[in-house]
C-alpha cells in the first residue's frame, strides 16, 4: 500500500470517528435539554370551544343557571333559587334567555385554555381550608366530545391573592389557576345575557319617533337612504345629530335587571314616561319608555322584551335636543371637487362656470378661463351658505323668497346631480332656502357679501 492511500485511508477512518462522536454529543444534549425543558401546561378542560354543548354555573348558595347551545344559538336557562328550594315556586321551569354571544365565547376562550399554575397538594386530607367545601363556584360543562362531563370546581383565593384553589371533580388533586380567571370564569346571569335593550338591526331602521316633555318628532329615511326630520312638513335631517342617535341605538344595553317582568310597570313611572322612542324596521317595531330616575340612570323597558332595566343617563341627553338641532343647516350637500357646473343669479347679473378638460370656464356672461384658486374660493363661499337659524314663518313673500335676488344651481358628482339655492335679503335680514325645501333658513347677515366680491373680482 503507497503512502498516499495509507493517508486517505488514515483521513476517512479519522472522519468516520468524528461523526459517530458529533452524532452521540448531540444524541445526549438532545436528551439533557429534553429533561431540563419545561413540561407543557396542563389544561384542566382538555377541549375546543366548538366541542362544548352546555354548561353550568352555579355559585355558593346562590341560584345557578345553565348555558345551553340550540340551534346554533346560545340559550340560558335559570335554574331554581336555594332559597325557595322544595316549592312549587323551585320547580317551576324558569323562562330562557337569549344569551350574548360574545361573552359566551370569552367565557369558554377562558375556560379551555385554563390551565394548572401549581400542584398544592395531590391527596388533602380537607379541602375546607380552601373554599372548596363548599366550592364557590361550581363549573359542569357537556361536550360531543371526549371528556363527555366534566365539572371544575374553584375556591378561594390564595393568600397572596396570585391565584384561586380549585378541583376537578372526581379528583382529589388541590391545585391553583392564575388569579385572572377567577373573574373570567365566575359569571352571573346577567354577564353573559343578551344585554341589548334593542334587538331590531340598527342599520334596517326606517322610522324613529320621539316624544318627550310635550315635544314629538320624527326622524324617516326616504327611498334615497338619507334621513328626513318630520316637523312636519318633511326637511332634511342633520346627518351629525342623525348618527349620534342612531349610534346610541346601537350601543344601547341594560344596564342592570329591576324586575323581570312587567306586572309592576306603574310602580316605575311609566304610566307617565319621560322619554318615548318608537323604532320601526322591516323586522317590526319596538317602543322603549324611560320611567323614575334610578341613581345616576332611569329605569326603562321596551314592549318587545319581558324584564324592567336600567339604562344610562346618555340615552335621555340624545332625545332632549331642540326639535331645531335636528334640522340639517347646510343648504348644499356637495363637495367642492364634485362640481362640474356652477350657474349663478345675483341682481347684479348671470354668470356660468364650466369645467373642461380639467379646466374651469366662464362661459357666461363672457369666455374666459377662471384660474383654479378663484373658482376654489367662490365654490368655498357659495358651498359656505348655511343656516343660522329657522324663522317661524314660512311665508316666503314675506322673507322675499317669492321672488328671490339669488339663485344658485350647482352640478356635480358622477350622476350629475343638481342641488338649487336661492337667497334674498330682507332688511338687515338674509334668507335662503334649498328649492326642494318646504321651509327656509336665516343666514348670516354677511353671507352673500364675498360671492359679491369674488364675483365682481372676475
Amino acid at each position: 500500500m503507497t503512502t498516499k492511500y495509507l493517508k486517505t485511508l488514515v483521513a476517512v477512518v479519522l472522519l468516520a470517528v468524528l461523526w459517530v462522536g458529533f452524532t452521540y454529543w448531540d444524541k445526549h444534549k438532545s436528551d439533557e435539554l429534553s429533561k431540563t425543558a419545561p413540561k407543557p401546561a396542563e389544561k384542566i378542560v382538555p377541549l375546543e370551544s366548538a366541542h362544548v354543548q352546555a354548561f353550568t354555573l352555579t355559585p355558593r348558595a346562590e341560584p345557578g343557571f345553565t348555558c345551553r347551545r340550540s340551534n346554533g344559538k346560545w340559550e340560558l336557562e335559570p335554574g331554581p333559587n336555594p332559597a325557595v328550594a322544595d316549592t312549587k315556586a323551585s320547580a317551576m321551569p324558569a323562562e330562557t334567555l337569549a344569551a350574548d354571544p360574545s361573552s359566551v365565547s370569552t367565557f369558554l376562550s377562558s375556560l379551555t385554555s385554563a390551565t394548572v399554575d401549581e400542584v398544592v397538594d395531590p391527596h388533602p386530607a380537607s379541602v375546607k381550608d380552601f373554599g372548596l367545601d363548599p366550592p364557590a363556584e361550581t363549573i359542569a360543562v357537556s361536550s360531543d366530545s371526549k371528556p363527555p362531563q366534566l365539572t371544575l370546581l374553584l375556591g378561594d383565593e390564595t393568600p397572596t391573592g396570585g391565584g384561586v384553589y380549585a378541583q376537578v371533580a372526581g379528583n382529589p388533586r388541590l391545585f391553583t389557576l392564575a388569579s385572572y380567571l377567577k373573574t373570567s370564569l365566575e359569571k352571573s346571569l346577567f354577564d353573559l345575557r343578551d344585554k341589548r335593550a334593542l334587538t331590531l338591526d340598527v342599520d334596517q331602521i326606517q322610522r324613529i319617533e320621539v316624544a318627550e316633555k310635550g315635544k314629538h318628532w320624527t326622524l324617516e329615511k326616504n327611498p334615497e337612504g338619507v334621513w328626513d326630520f318630520n316637523l312636519p312638513p318633511l326637511v332634511r335631517a342633520d346627518r351629525m345629530n342623525v348618527n349620534q342617535i342612531t349610534g346610541e341605538l346601537r350601543d344601547l344595553n341594560m344596564q342592570t335587571i329591576v324586575a323581570d317582568d312587567k306586572k309592576k310597570a306603574a310602580g316605575y313611572g311609566f304610566g307617565s314616561p319621560l322619554l318615548t322612542v318608537k323604532v320601526t324596521s322591516p323586522q317590526g317595531e319596538q317602543t322603549i319608555q324611560l320611567g323614575h330616575k334610578d341613581g345616576d340612570r332611569y329605569d326603562a323597558m321596551n314592549s318587545a322584551l319581558p324584564p324592567i332595566f336600567t339604562l344610562n343617563s346618555t340615552f335621555l341627553t340624545q332625545f332632549e335636543k331642540d326639535p331645531s338641532e335636528m334640522r340639517d343647516k347646510d343648504l348644499f350637500s356637495w363637495s367642492t371637487f364634485d362640481v362640474k357646473r356652477l350657474d349663478i343669479n345675483t341682481p347684479k347679473g348671470h354668470w356660468v362656470f364650466e369645467q373642461q378638460k380639467d379646466k374651469w370656464q366662464e362661459t357666461s356672461p363672457k369666455s374666459q378661463t377662471i384660474t383654479s384658486d378663484k373658482m376654489d374660493g367662490l365654490l368655498e363661499d357659495v358651498r359656505a351658505l348655511r343656516a343660522e337659524s329657522f324663522p317661524k314663518t314660512a311665508n316666503l313673500a314675506a322673507l322675499g323668497l317669492a321672488k328671490p335676488a339669488y339663485q344658485f344651481k350647482v352640478q356635480f358628482g358622477e350622476k350629475n346631480q343638481t342641488e338649487t339655492v336661492e337667497a334674498s335679503k330682507a332688511g338687515d335680514h338674509v334668507y335662503g332656502r334649498r328649492t326642494t325645501d318646504l321651509l327656509p333658513a336665516e343666514l348670516k347677515k354677511d353671507a352673500l357679501d364675498s360671492i359679491d366680491k369674488q364675483l365682481a373680482g372676475l
